[in-house]
């Protein structure tokens, strides 16, 4: 109930913004901001037509992206290894790195990016490109591209299920939950064995 006062006291008058910051945090990016500026339970005949709530989780999903990737790398090149050593990005940085053909680097990561689930999507795929060795500005043309895609493939899937608005954001989110929950139970899991 806070998150839906918070959200309407301050953003009734730019949703486009809401649907922005909402798009800019980890893990919900596009996945929640799209369903939740189209959805008129909460804004009524003010929530955002499709083709806008697709640009705006757009343009905030993308925003972070660059700066990740610098940071990233800075961390990396300060660091003795820990964010490459660390289990979670590993495996797809290795899957990425040892693909042969650079075309194929980019489209994985491409790929990763678009595939609108919990722990895939702009954040990841910006921590991916940051820990491998893929060129910065190519990796920056994947994931925008991956982006649009997610972004699209939300778009699509509100509009079709126009009438369940509420109910893709209400599963949006406790997939998002249940994902993070398995992660973290894994996480210390391995730690303790």
């Amino acid at each position: 109930n806070w998150f839906y006062e918070l959200f309407i006291e301050n953003f009734q008058g730019c949703i486009w913004l809401a649907c922005i910051l909402l798009a800019m945090i980890p893990a919900l990016e596009a996945k929640i901001a799209i369903p939740f500026a189209m959805n008129p339970a909460f804004w009524g005949n003010n929530a955002l037509p499709a083709w806008q709530a697709c640009i705006f989780a757009f343009i905030g999903s993308i925003l972070p992206s660059l700066a990740i990737i610098y940071f990233t790398r800075f961390l990396k090149s300060k660091t003795s290894g820990f964010l490459v050593n660390s289990k979670k990005f590993s495996v797809k940085v290795k899957q990425i790195n040892n693909k042969t053909s650079n075309l194929k680097k980019y489209l994985t990561l491409c790929g990763f990016v678009a595939i609108p689930l919990p722990l895939t999507g702009v954040w990841t795929g910006s921590l991916i490109a940051g820990l491998s060795n893929l060129e910065i500005w190519k990796s920056l043309i994947s994931i925008f591209i991956g982006a649009i895609i997610s972004c699209l493939i939300m778009t699509l899937i509100c509009v079709f299920f126009s009438n369940s608005i509420g109910t893709i954001l209400i599963i949006s989110l406790c997939l998002i939950i249940v994902f993070l929950a398995i992660d973290l139970f894994i996480t210390i899991f391995k730690k303790k064995s």
